[in-house]
């Protein structure tokens, strides 16, 4: 029994991590992703950990900054279809837009990158990986209450199950535990199955999972949101791409190799951090300094 149970606690932190069953991810793949954020007591604690924290005033206060320094360039909802380069630059064809510009850093998940036509077409190796790197099923549901109850019960709100439609719980509430937020964290397999039930359904086998936990009192939230990243065109599901067997070793040395003009960002590209908001801040960071540096040459 134990040795079931603990292969079932396995299958959902690499779940809760790649969004995928255990059996689809290269165990190379989570020992580089693992080091990358200096080893798996980092990766899985709260207090000093990867979960000790969110960032306030939510990913906008990361990204708001440099969007309103970018002003009127920003452009959105314009969804690359094609990038080609010659040898003075590229043209990046977006719908009815097609900007010009000397060098082009793709930023989005392997999976929405694959969906990208280029031309001429990219090395094998580096075409490869974006065949072979998906992302997978994640939910991310929000229940809201008038408090934080199971504080006043002492407890701290997070729970695991695996395989259940509430994989994971954790309490999402600000420090005055006024409104009680719990976050329940479904992935992989289990996201599968939770998606082919309708939205009404959904919520009940999720609200009844918060009873069984946290008792009654779960019954009855202000409000229920739900989040199915995995059908979002262009996140391409789970949080992270992840690399089946044998992908790393045949194809993992094109994860950061410049395509001639084409540069090459996103989480599952930093050495440092690779798979939080830390290390796609440090990909964004590498990429810009790849571009000077070529420019620079250019220059001279």
């Amino acid at each position: 029994m134990r040795a079931k149970q603990a292969r079932e606690m396995l299958d959902m932190a690499l779940a809760g991590i790649y969004t995928s069953a255990a059996s689809e991810v290269s165990l190379l793949w989570a020992l580089h992703q693992m080091g990358s954020g200096g080893g798996p007591v980092f990766v899985i604690s709260n207090k000093g950990g990867a979960q000790d924290a969110r960032v306030r005033g939510g990913m906008s206060a990361v990204y708001g900054p440099m969007a309103a320094e970018l002003g009127a360039a920003l452009q959105l909802s314009r969804p690359v279809r094609l990038i080609e380069q010659d040898c003075d630059g590229v043209t990046v064809h977006a719908g009815d837009a097609t900007i010009r510009a000397r060098q082009a850093i793709v930023a989005v998940p392997l999976a929405v990158a694959h969906q990208i036509a280029y031309e001429p077409m990219l090395p094998v190796d580096r075409m490869f990986l974006h065949h072979r790197m998906p992302s997978g099923a994640v939910f991310k549901i929000s229940v809201v209450y008038e408090t934080a109850f199971w504080r006043t019960d002492g407890l701290c709100g997070q729970s695991a199950a695996p395989g259940s439609p509430a994989t994971l719980t954790i309490d999402a509430c600000t420090d005055t535990g006024v409104p009680g937020v719990m976050c329940v964290i479904t992935e992989g397999p289990a996201a599968r199955r939770l998606g082919s039930l309708d939205a009404a359904e959904r919520r009940s086998v999720v609200i009844g999972e918060l009873v069984d936990r946290f008792g009654p009192r779960a019954r009855s939230p202000l409000s229920y949101h739900e989040q199915n990243w995995t059908v979002e065109r262009y996140s391409g599901g789970g949080m992270i791409s992840h690399a089946p067997p044998g992908v790393l070793t045949e194809f993992g040395h094109t994860l950061r190799e410049v395509c001639g003009r084409i540069h090459w960002a996103g989480t599952e590209s930093s050495a440092v951090m690779c798979g939080w908001i830390d290390g796609a801040v440090r990909s964004g960071e590498r990429a810009a300094a790849e571009v000077m540096a070529a420019e620079s040459v250019a220059a001279v």
